[in-house]
């Protein structure tokens, strides 16, 4: 490898490095773990969001129907026959 190369490998590994121990510092105080919750909810509420749009979107269509549009069924169980003990 030429210098200039180790250099730039060398200076790469350092950002790393430098990176991974300021991941390990918050997460050790906590702050990773707020920085998660806060990231997750926000993904969790853009997903929800999708979903009730893309849900809308087929109720418009007639594609999706509610459960608790739906007529009530009865059950659909099937009767087993009764063996006798041998």
């Amino acid at each position: 490898m030429t210098p200039e190369e180790q250099e730039a490998l060398r200076k790469k590994e350092e950002r790393r490095d430098r990176l991974h121990r300021n991941y390990l510092r918050s997460k050790a105080i906590g702050a990773q773990k707020q920085y998660e919750n806060k990231v997750k909810a926000a993904k969790k509420n853009e997903i929800e969001a999708r979903k009730s749009a893309l849900r809308y979107e087929d109720m418009a269509k007639g594609v999706f129907v509610p459960a608790g549009v739906l007529p009530k069924a009865e059950s659909q169980k099937a009767s087993l026959p009764i063996r006798s003990a041998i």
